[in-house]
């Protein structure tokens, strides 16, 4: 029987920690049984088949020893080993496989739990030669996280193109494969590095052209599609049934890689489909698009036709990543950042991240988002640390590496996770009780879904979430909108969970086509984020044709009909002039199956957001000034107009009012530079304040006249 022995090699005093950087020793003692080959192989891999190190005889890189039956070999790695399960692959030149599987367990020693013979044609047979035969394209695809299931798309294509192999006669040509392929993604540049990667890996004939949707169509210029030709290099006048006309034409084949794919969804995108679609079907080019999950969801669902093109096993995407997936992640981009951890720093980096993955503080991080953390928390408390030891020390021994107190264990969320911080957030606002009760239920509602679908149920969620936000200024709507987008984000649901505030002035142009411009640059700007239409009823003019405004909810209208868009559309404003929007246009009031209304805040709610300013900036109300200052805002609240502004105004008051007073009182007389007079917030502040900001002189003062007085 084979036997098998794998050992981590300690680096620096690393075998005291539960995980390590370092090479691999693995002993190899062959059966009697088996025939002595010419040359070895070995590859290790993890379960999410990231290829760790690999090693063969008779190669200058990764050189094995062989001794009689003994076989010697060091894997050399640069990811981070961490306990869990392992196998190893052994290959002769004859093409016999064994796999040995092996568990990690935390004090650096692997077990065998199992070997076996794999067949010919197996994964294993693919995992350790077709695929490692492209060992750049291999070895990169296997390094990027969140591809479990393109590696395995992957090692079946590598299976259907050895039987295509076996059928080529020469003669008729190749087998025929379909390679069209549809990769959800949350970012353009995740997909394209993908995509390259399996353009190689499956074989795809054909040089590979990219294609930027988004470019494709202007409709701002007298030739939308100007762009498009000029791409092409044909100088002909552009015709949309032309698409990639020069392209196709010539005996070359190519592959499409398609991005940026909402533009075809949009006005103009259709006549692009339509010629895609009258080009590239049996034409022996292949496509491959990319977008958000909720973007080829709807690409595939208004277009049906396109969609029979992309079999099951040809529809991939980029999934969370893994624990183990994560922190090798974290290793990577501190390699990039020219940081070198300590074996005791690195443990407890790692330590630091599975408990914040466990958790859920980290799990739905992307890429960006861990190299944000390096670059933002690890590189500056890496330069603050060693300025300081460079100060007290004359010697520069170690101060390259980054050390266990570089590593912040306060730099993350340390509530249950990021969704608890958010809902903590709303509960502290003052007031709105009514939207708080909603969210929660909307938010419970959302997390139940989430929990049926993980486990294979329907749902009769249609993945609509859009809201309408009723109610006078200052009453919370914006900061709301926030905390909801965060909210969306933490639930998966929004790719990113940012606020885009638009109005009017920012939506609708002044002539023609530019509309149609700046909502395409809007809507491109919101994808992933919540989009926070302000004074929303100011679009729709019913009475006037020639308004422009229409144009803008023609284009909102076409994301609130999509399913799963990765965009929040909120309409905010006055209760009494969003009613008649939904009544003039009664097909928006079906987009929005969320309604908040926001309800004035009473005298006492106003009266503990001005202390809570106050207190955060560490000013002293006097007795006397909270009584005055509380008689003035319970005198505003009583006396208060349509266009009061609530909390707005209540920050206006102590910022540009209170603060103000304190500042010319100071000035206009002697005082000591102590520490409780810059603090304290005298009545006579207050009343002066209010003198100015008082809302009802301020609603009830004239314009002066302009002209002559006779």
């Amino acid at each position: 029987m084979t036997r098998v022995y794998v050992s981590l090699l300690p680096v620096d005093g690393s075998q005291k920690f539960v995980y390590n950087a370092g090479d691999a020793r693995v002993v190899v003692s062959l059966d009697r049984s088996m025939k002595v080959s010419d040359s070895y192989s070995l590859f290790m891999y993890n379960s999410q088949l990231m290829l760790m190190g690999q090693s063969a005889t008779g190669t200058d890189e990764d050189c094995m020893e062989r001794a009689g039956r003994t076989l010697k070999a060091q894997l050399h790695t640069r990811y981070v080993w961490i306990p869990g399960e392992y196998f190893l692959l052994l290959r002769t030149s004859q093409d016999v496989v064994l796999r040995f599987d092996l568990v990690l367990n935390e004090h650096r020693a692997f077990v065998v739990k199992g070997s076996r013979l794999c067949k010919r044609m197996s994964d294993e047979d693919m995992l350790s030669d077709m695929l490692p035969a492209r060992r750049a394209m291999w070895w990169r695809l296997c390094q990027r996280p969140g591809c479990r299931q393109l590696k395995a798309w992957a090692v079946q294509r590598a299976k259907e193109n050895t039987v295509r192999a076996y059928c080529d006669s020469g003669i008729d040509g190749k087998m025929e494969l379909n390679s069209n392929l549809l990769i959800a993604s949350r970012s353009d540049l995740w997909a394209h590095t993908t995509a390259l990667l399996l353009k190689h890996l499956g074989d795809m004939e054909g040089s590979l052209e990219s294609v930027n949707c988004a470019e494709l169509f202007d409709p701002t210029k007298n030739e939308p599609y100007e762009q498009l030709h000029y791409m092409l290099g044909d100088g002909r006048t552009p015709k949309s049934d032309d698409l990639f006309g020069r392209l196709m034409e010539s005996e070359k084949k190519h592959v499409f890689y398609f991005y940026k794919i909402q533009a075809l969804n949009e006005q103009g995108g259709r006549n692009l489909l339509k010629a895609i679609l009258r080009q590239w079907p049996g034409s022996g080019n292949t496509a491959i698009f990319t977008g958000s999950q909720q973007e080829i969801d709807t690409l595939m669902e208004q277009n049906p036709s396109i969609s029979e093109q992309f079999p099951p096993e040809n529809r991939l995407a980029e999934e969370l990543y893994t624990r183990e997936e994560m922190l090798t992640l974290f290793c990577w981009e501190c390699e990039v950042a020219k940081l070198r951890l300590t074996p005791e720093a690195l443990d407890r980096a790692c330590h630091m991240l599975s408990d914040a993955y466990r958790q859920g503080v980290i799990s739905s991080w992307s890429m960006s988002d861990m190299r944000r953390y390096v670059k933002t928390v690890v590189l500056p408390a890496y330069v603050r640390n060693t300025v300081g030891r460079m100060q007290q020390e004359r010697q520069d021994h170690g101060l390259q590496y980054v050390w266990a107190e570089d590593i912040d264990t306060a730099c993350l969320p340390t509530g249950n996770n990021a969704l608890d911080e958010v809902m903590g957030r709303l509960s502290l606002m003052v007031g709105l009780d009514n939207i708080k009760e909603n969210i929660a239920a909307l938010t419970s509602q959302m997390k139940f879904y989430a929990d049926r679908r993980q486990l294979g149920l329907p749902t009769d969620n249609d993945g609509s979430y859009h809201a309408l936000f009723t109610g006078n200024p200052g009453t919370g709507k914006t900061t709301v909108a926030r905390m909801l987008g965060k909210v969306y984000h933490a639930l998966g649901l929004l790719s990113r969970g940012e606020v885009v505030c638009v109005d009017r002035t920012r939506m609708v142009g002044r002539y023609i086509g530019e509309t149609e411009e700046n909502m395409k640059q809007i809507l491109q700007e919101a994808r992933g984020n919540v989009l926070f239409v302000d004074e929303a009823y100011t679009l729709y003019k019913q009475d006037d044709e020639r308004d422009f405004g229409r144009h803008a909810v023609e284009a909102l209208l076409d994301v609130l009909s999509r399913r799963n868009p990765d965009m929040l559309i909120i309409f905010a404003g006055y209760q009494k002039e969003m009613d008649e929007l939904m009544r003039m246009n009664p097909g928006l009031l079906g987009r929005f199956p969320y309604k908040f209304r926001f309800h004035d805040y009473n005298a006492q709610q106003l009266m503990q957001i001005a202390e809570a300013l106050l207190a955060r900036s560490q000013y002293l109300l006097t007795d006397e000034a909270r009584m005055m200052l509380s008689e003035c805002i319970a005198e505003a609240a009583a006396h208060r107009s349509e266009t009061f502004a609530n909390a707005r105004w209540v920050e206006q008051l102590v910022r540009n009012g209170i603060v103000c007073a304190m500042a010319e009182r100071l000035a206009a007389t002697p005082h000591t530079m102590e520490r409780s007079v810059y603090q304290r917030v005298e009545a006579a502040d207050v009343q002066k304040a209010y003198d100015r900001f008082n809302p009802r002189t301020v609603d009830i003062r004239q314009r002066r006249a302009i002209g002559f007085c006779a």
